[in-house]
């Protein structure tokens, strides 16, 4: 599975978790104990996913970066290269 994916599953799922703590706070009877731990726990749930979302794209980003500062080198050294050929050319 391709990690850009991967981020946005975790995204909706977030949205999701916090939509359904949210409605289940309302909708559960005010009377029932445990509403407020399902919506504490659906909470923490929601920013758990956040935290991974989060991560993934770190995870994204660094890769890219990672392939552009090879690239970098790649091209300085060829910029070398041909400055060098160019001064024994015209030596």
């Amino acid at each position: 599975m391709d990690k850009t994916v991967l981020a946005r599953i975790y995204e909706w799922a977030s949205y999701l978790l916090i939509v359904g703590a949210t409605v289940y706070f309302f909708v559960a009877d005010k009377a029932d104990p445990r509403r407020l731990d399902f919506t504490l726990l659906g909470i923490i749930l929601a920013l758990f996913c956040r935290n991974l979302m989060y991560r993934t794209r770190y995870k994204i980003f660094e890769e890219e970066n990672e392939e552009l500062k090879v690239d970098l080198r790649r091209l300085t050294n060829l910029l070398e290269v041909a400055k060098k050929s160019e001064k024994t050319d015209n030596n």
